[in-house]
């Protein structure tokens, strides 16, 4: 999230020189829904996430 808009990438993922700040699972219907979840998170405006299907 950046000036209000929020940043796409479909991959490479974060290189190692980035560092993992935490994890944070979440249950969501599909990835659109968790693509928006991850809009909305707090660090999304001063950092980076990742979201990543887990199960299924």
């Amino acid at each position: 999230m950046r000036a209000g808009e929020v940043l796409y990438t479909d991959g490479p993922f974060a290189e190692t020189k980035e560092q993992m700040g935490g994890l944070n699972l979440l249950e969501c219907a599909d990835r659109e829904e968790a693509l928006r979840v991850a809009a909305t998170h707090p660090w999304a405006a001063i950092g980076m996430i990742e979201v990543r299907q887990v199960i299924g």
